[in-house]
């Protein structure tokens, strides 16, 4: 693997034709950069740099994010790659907590720090959303009123969770084929999930419920 390139080389190319405007974001924000790639966690996503930048006068994260921005992205990718990280937030306490055994081996054993942050990522939504399934699963009581000819259908639609776009994709993501084919999982004919070496990852009915539950079919 080569090395990173170092940031310091970086700015100067970024500054070079820059405005005199520029140039002083580019500095402070680099300035925030270098700090950061000091501190741990190493928290380089954008929402936090650019917090970070604006109290000290530089770029604040609209600006990062905006198309004009990507002289201030391309700086901010440079320092994560550079600190060995990316530019997505490091997980949370909470995050690592969901993570259980099984998920600290899979990490483990992933060396790029790209797919392992993603890798990571993905597998904590996994694990926060099986933990609401399996809330939502325990708290539900449906009744069949038996002596009402005109409803005698279960009504599960006040049992379901209205789900954002991103937590719908999120859970798709989590059960989709090529989610499963880059981790080397099988999805079982019974719903179970099992890594490459046959051992069980999810509980059989997994995906089927999912499925019915989210994306009825």
């Amino acid at each position: 693997m080569t090395n990173p390139v170092n940031p310091h080389i970086i700015l100067d190319e970024l500054c070079k034709n820059a405005t005199i405007r520029t140039i002083e974001a580019l500095q402070i924000l680099h300035k925030v950069l270098e700090s950061q790639s000091q501190s741990k966690p190493l928290d380089f996503s954008i929402s936090t740099v650019g917090r970070l930048s604006k109290a000290q006068g530089g770029p604040s994260t609209q600006t990062i994010r905006n198309r004009t921005g990507k002289h201030f992205q391309q700086l901010i990718d440079v320092w994560a790659t550079y600190s060995g990280t990316t530019r997505k937030k490091p997980l949370s306490v909470r995050q690592k907590q969901l993570l259980n055994n099984n998920d600290t081996h899979i990490l483990d054993s992933i060396d790029d720090p790209v797919i392992r942050a993603v890798v990571g990522s993905l597998i904590a939504e996994r694990n926060k959303y099986r933990d609401q399934l399996n809330v939502m699963k325990a708290n539900s009581d449906i009744v069949i009123d038996k002596t009402n000819k005109n409803n005698t259908e279960p009504n599960t639609q006040k049992c379901m969770p209205q789900l954002t776009p991103l937590e719908a994709e999120a859970i798709k993501a989590a059960i989709s084929y090529d989610f499963m084919q880059k981790m080397h999982w099988k999805i079982m004919p019974t719903g179970q999930v099992k890594d490459a070496d046959g051992k069980e990852i999810y509980l059989r009915g997994y995906t089927h419920i999912l499925n019915k539950l989210f994306f009825n079919n």
